[in-house]
């Protein structure tokens, strides 16, 4: 046994621990076996603890200190560390054996006599002989008679039983597919014989799909792998001999999903895998890598940094249980990195020196892929010393090492460090030309990629875009400006469209416009800095603004208060170089750092709370501040174009894709929309595409769906507690939405949705809709339904209407970006098939050839903000569907001003045939003027509805 077992472990071992020398194994193990042939317990006890430290993802040393606590008497830590042996390889004969002796001594001897059996059926030892030695030791150091296991040992020799050579297929089978991803073409024949045995162990049924998942992952079928993963983890769900392979299978697929950038349910695998494993007993390598790409993940999602570095602190936990100098080096790496750019001095000082610890250890251990990692971190540290040149040949090394391995994803991020540090260095010429590389890696990673994985993919690289707008602005080289700012937006709706639209240039944009227009693309650089595109049908140009001060002076006036500053240190937060940072007051390097991302979008969140309540008197002074402020940073900078061209379109980014600039208020007091006429485009793109779709002249006018009926309100109790749950019920929305299936009700009522109030306005809107025109249609009350909807645009019957309108409940999901969508009546007994909510991957299967959809509901104009995308929501599906242009709302509308708005909107439309975009600048401005009473004049009643389109 001893030689055998020292054969098969090197072989295990030299695959899944090559950083380790394969001597030090030995030397441990044969102290182990020393002990052995003497009966010195203390080295068998010394040579297995070794082997469970320093080779923890082996069963070698679980196993053999599972038989020497047997012999040692302690059968309670023989069973911990046997568990240990069977979870990491439960297709091998040896953790049977001492899982036998276990159950004997402890008087289970059906269990023992059963595992026996199951070891028996794995045996690749030629006589009976090294396993009746075992018992026979065992029974001269305890003293216990072990002649029934020996007996039934030797009868299956006897009886001829074993099958050597079939046990060894197995091994080199399994261990090929786990250990060194080989696939093994007889898989199901040599797990049929297994299966098949008298008395099978049943774990070779459950375990078959994790190792056919393998090797279809290396034969190159993800699709096919991740649904025999799937079908694993149901099976080995509670297994007790199968957490470390089902941990193993989740980390897999976690790295599947991760890579194919599906990072939420990617995140949902591995804490499903680090949970199984907690039910073990021992830290290992295994456990940290799961913990290490936990990280990866979360870095991935743009988790909070507290979350992250806790988890790097896990790692560090597990890696010095080990003693594993290549995971502390992630872990301080990690948490260096996190720091970085600490507002607090202290916390920025422990980054650096974290990141030199990992930097150090890296080149201790020699290990290339970790020097490259950690270089890249030291010299950003070298930059901020001032150490332009060093750190840039640094990164320029990393850079040229990952291209050489073709790790296109890596190189990138390396040259958008190196743009950094050129950019930091106000030389723009260079930070431009890396961040050009960069984009141009990333545009070769996006190219085999879907609509949806390019969507999350840029939402993890749009910093690239945006230095690079920060840059050229600098250069001044508006025709690259623009470009970038096209590719930087709009993107999943174009994929979704067409993917062989082209990104509109300079010359396309001004193409489009007509003379009285003004194109206004943003986009944001530093937080609260404004980078625009100015475009004229004969010129163009780029505005900026960055009112520093303006931006620190509304933080502290307003939002600084949920900091909940203590009293005594208001004196000193009036310093514009002071800020209040976890409970303490931090003098900051520069005032610059004293506006965060997450204080503009902050900012962005109490502007429109300040809009929607804004018919409230106290409201009012707020509203002055906060409007006049969005005027100075995003109009002001064009104050003198946007008083030569009546008409502006607007092309906006990121978090001002929420905002109405129609309510921006000018430095004479008056509402943008007063002197402008306002419209939105996703992007250049995109409104050249639309514009040239040509519809049949002699549609019908209009079709409208209004006055639904729903359930009682409240009649649903959400079940979701965390995010987490959130997570998994889009990961069950998007395996739905794979499989073609769109009825979302368990997931929708999980989150809250059933009923709703009755809106009686609904009905009374699209009635007076059915008076405009004589081929008006409308659908009212129980014929409203979804099943309905979707059987008129099956029958093509959509298709047919110049006009669309929807006035019913809206929402729109942040989290689960598919939950954006419009409530259809509720019948008692159910909607057939349909769950009574059209949800936005539904819309954008409709078939629709609509000038204009109007959603009269509330919310529907915002959704998931993707960065390098844009809002992905109800006007994304819209268009997908058809429609050249949509009519929706940033925030819960008023009944009254909706019901103004929307009369007005449909007369005109409909019975004047006038463009939808004018009359509803125009409606606006009758608010405004107080031509529907003094309460109409404020922002909330009209600024929520929003034209986006042709």
């Amino acid at each position: 046994m001893k030689n055998k077992i020292l054969t098969l472990l090197c072989l295990v071992f030299a695959v899944t621990n090559v950083a380790i020398a394969q001597n030090t194994f030995n030397d441990y193990y044969n102290h182990y076996i020393e002990g052995y042939d003497t009966k010195d317990l203390a080295k068998m006890k010394k040579g297995s603890e070794d082997l469970m430290t320093h080779f923890s993802d082996e069963f070698a040393g679980f196993y053999l200190h599972a038989y020497y606590q047997i012999l040692n008497n302690d059968l309670n830590a023989a069973q911990s560390a046997n568990q240990q042996a069977i979870n990491i390889q439960p297709l091998l004969e040896y953790a049977y054996y001492t899982q036998a002796y276990i159950d004997f001594l402890k008087g289970n001897t059906d269990s023992a006599l059963q595992n026996l059996e199951w070891a028996a059926q794995l045996s690749t030892f030629p006589t009976s002989d090294d396993i009746v030695n075992d018992m026979s030791l065992i029974e001269q150091i305890s003293g216990k008679d072990l002649t029934t296991l020996k007996t039934k040992w030797t009868s299956f020799y006897e009886n001829k039983k074993i099958d050597n050579q079939k046990a060894l297929a197995l091994g080199q089978c399994v261990n090929g597919v786990f250990t060194q991803g080989k696939t093994c073409d007889n898989l199901d024949q040599l797990f049929a014989h297994y299966i098949n045995l008298p008395n099978s162990n049943p774990v070779f049924q459950t375990i078959l799909p994790s190792l056919k998942a393998v090797s279809l992952y290396y034969k190159g079928n993800s699709k096919a792998s991740v649904e025999q993963f799937e079908k694993f983890k149901k099976l080995s769900e509670n297994n007790t001999k199968l957490y470390w392979r089902r941990s193993h299978a989740l980390h897999f697929l976690s790295v599947i999903k991760n890579n194919s950038f599906n990072s939420r349910g990617a995140l949902l695998d591995i804490n499903e895998a680090l949970n199984a494993y907690k039910n073990l007993d021992y830290p290992s390598i295994h456990q940290a890598s799961m913990t290490f790409h936990k990280i990866n993940v979360l870095n991935a999602l743009e988790a909070q940094d507290e979350e992250i570095i806790q988890t790097a602190y896990q790692l560090e936990g597990i890696a010095n249980q080990i003693n594993n100098d290549y995971f502390k080096a992630k872990a301080y790496g990690t948490i260096g990195t996190r720091n970085f750019f600490s507002l607090d001095p202290e916390e920025k000082a422990k980054a650096h020196s974290y990141v030199m610890k990992a930097y150090t250890i890296a080149n201790q251990l020699n290990d290339q892929a970790l020097i490259q990692s950690t270089k890249n971190n030291y010299a950003i540290i070298k930059a901020e010393q001032g150490f332009y040149t060093e750190a840039s040949e640094l990164i320029e090394e990393v850079a040229q090492d990952y291209l050489s391995k073709k790790e296109y994803q890596k190189a990138q991020h390396a040259y958008n460090n190196l743009g950094a540090i050129f950019y930091k260095k106000e030389d723009y010429i260079n930070s431009n030309k890396q961040f050009e590389k960069s984009i141009a890696l990333i545009e070769n990673v996006k190219e085999p990629l879907n609509a949806k994985q390019k969507l999350e993919y840029m939402n993890r690289v749009s910093d690239t875009y945006e230095f690079l707008i920060m840059g050229l602005k600098q250069t001044n080289e508006i025709g690259k400006l623009f470009k970038i700012q096209e590719e930087n937006r709009g993107n999943y709706l174009r994929d979704l469209l067409d993917k062989s639209i082209p990104t509109a240039s300079l010359n396309d944009a001004q193409n489009m416009l007509k003379d009285d227009e003004l194109l206004l693309t943003y986009s944001i650089g530093k937080p609260g800095e404004i980078i625009i595109s100015a475009i004229t049908k004969n010129n163009a140009e780029i505005r900026y603004n960055y009112p520093l001060d303006d931006l620190i002076k509304l933080k502290k006036t307003y939002t600084d208060r949920i900091k909940k500053v203590p009293p005594s240190l208001n004196k000193y937060m009036q310093d514009y170089n002071v800020d209040y940072v976890n409970g303490k007051l931090v003098r900051l390097g520069n005032k610059e750092k004293n506006f965060s991302k997450d204080d503009f979008i902050t900012l962005v969140e109490w502007s429109r709370d300040v809009l929607d309540n804004s018919d409230k008197p106290d409201y009012q002074n707020v509203l002055n501040d906060f409007m006049h402020f969005w005027y100075n940073l995003t109009l002001l900078p064009v104050q003198d174009l946007t008083s030569q061209y009546k008409n502006v379109i607007i092309s906006a980014a990121s978090e001002l894709n929420y905002l109405p600039f129609e309510a921006f208020i000018n430095p004479k007091n008056n509402y943008f929309i007063t002197t402008n006429n306002v419209r939105y485009i996703p992007n250049v793109s995109v409104w050249k595409y639309i514009s040239n779709r040509n519809y049949a002249a002699d549609r019908k006018s209009v079709i409208a769906f209004g006055g639904a009926q729903y359930q009682p309100s409240g009649n649903v109790t959400a079940t979701v507690r965390n995010m987490e749950d959130f997570y998994k019920i889009s990961d069950a929305v998007s395996k739905k939405i794979d499989q073609g299936i769109y009825n979302f009700k368990p997931e929708l009522e999980a989150i809250g949705f059933g009923g709703a109030n009755y809106l009686g306005g609904t009905l009374e809107e699209v009635q007076y809709i059915g008076t405009l025109a004589n081929d008006a249609k409308i659908v009212t009350g129980m014929d409203m339904t979804e099943s309905d909807f979707k059987n008129r645009n099956s029958s093509g019957e959509l298709a047919e209407y110049k006009n669309l309108i929807i006035s019913t409940h809206g929402f729109t999901g942040d989290v689960i970006p598919e939950f954006s969508g419009l409530m259809f009546s509720q019948p008692d007994n159910g909607d057939g098939n349909e769950d009574t909510f059209l949800l936005a991957p539904e819309i954008a299967k409709l078939n629709l050839n609509a000038d204009l959809v109007i959603m009269s509901a509330c919310d529907t104009g915002v959704g998931k903000l993707y960065e390098g995308e844009g809002i992905n929501g109800l006007n994304t599906s819209f268009l997908v569907a058809g429609s050249n242009s949509t009519l929706l709302s940033l925030w819960p509308v008023d009944d009254s001003g909706t019901a103004l708005t929307m009369q007005l909107l449909f007369t005109n439309i409909i019975q004047n045939n006038l463009e939808a975009n004018m009359v509803l600048n125009e409606i606006k401005r009758a608010f405004i003027k107080g031509e529907f009473g003094e309460r109409g004049k404020s922002p909330k009643l009209w600024a929520p509805f929003i034209y986006n389109g042709r």
